[in-house]
């Protein structure tokens, strides 16, 4: 079986036929770290990915712009992609930039 990796960043058009994994959110608040993050979920392959490529390509978005840029959906070698509510991806970002800075953002500094 092949790794899986993201292979790609697409739009939100292009991704709107595909299977997601990615998620609804507004839980992450100050104080979490990664590991509180992905107690949430019950397939986390995918976001571990994913967390590895958002801190190896210092990605740091809003919600909008994961939803509104040409480049803002991550594409898995699987076929599936990472679409997420504004606040889903809010509590993603905030996430992995918690535990990678030790710092207390919440969902809301990556909201819009």
């Amino acid at each position: 079986m092949n790794e899986l990796t993201v292979v790609d960043w697409i739009n939100w058009d292009e991704a709107e036929n595909r299977e997601s994994c990615g998620s609804m959110g507004g839980f992450f608040t100050e104080g979490m770290r990664w590991k509180d993050y992905i107690e949430a979920f019950r397939k986390v392959e995918h976001l571990e990915v994913l967390r590895k490529e958002i801190i190896k390509k210092k990605i740091k978005t809003t919600g909008r712009e994961h939803q509104e840029s040409d480049v803002g959906v991550p594409l898995f070698s699987d076929g599936t992609v990472g679409t997420f509510s504004y606040r889903g991806w809010g509590d993603l970002m905030a996430a992995v930039w918690s535990t990678e800075e030790d710092a207390d953002y919440h969902y809301m500094h990556f909201y819009c």
